[in-house]
């Protein structure tokens, strides 16, 4: 839970739900920050979970890829305001009070 979360726009909820999918292990250095995420911000409006299929997970995860996941520990965030995935959205009970700045399904 994140709160008092403010958009880009100055519109604020008290509290939102980010919900993502994590692939690979994070590395930290001496000061205990990790060294080697990578947010991949997907642009649909679906759930980050969605680039685990084959199709894409294969080309862009695997060994030797650009994103491989045994170098680099990625964080595939759920869209806020979309209708699939976890992260919080219309339905959840503002309805017509969530913010506009936000793609809908």
């Amino acid at each position: 839970m994140l709160r008092d979360f403010r958009f880009s726009d100055g519109q604020t909820l008290p509290e939102i739900r980010m919900h993502y999918t994590t692939i690979g292990a994070p590395r930290r250095d001496a000061n205990g920050r990790v060294t080697n995420a990578v947010l991949v911000l997907h642009g649909t409006n679906r759930r980050g979970g969605v680039f685990l299929i084959p199709s894409f997970a294969g080309v862009l995860f695997g060994g030797g890829q650009l994103l491989d996941t045994s170098k680099y520990y990625l964080i595939l965030p759920d869209q806020l305001g979309a209708g699939a995935g976890k992260s919080s959205k219309p339905s959840d009970g503002l309805r017509a009070k969530f913010p506009h700045t936000i793609t809908r399904t």
